[in-house]
């Protein structure tokens, strides 16, 4: 019984961290997007 609860709390582990890294990267992946994207939006939008 010991044995099981310790896979599942090393298969939890394993989840909850694959989870972080891939929410991580895509966190990264949008805010490199926008953040390429603003200076050229602001340029577009200012008077001339």
């Amino acid at each position: 019984m010991y044995d099981v609860c310790q896979l599942a709390t090393a298969i939890l582990a394993i989840a909850f961290t694959a989870l972080l890294l891939v929410t991580g990267q895509r966190f990264i992946e949008y805010r490199l997007q926008h953040e390429a994207m603003t200076p050229i939006v602001a340029m577009a939008t200012l008077p001339r």
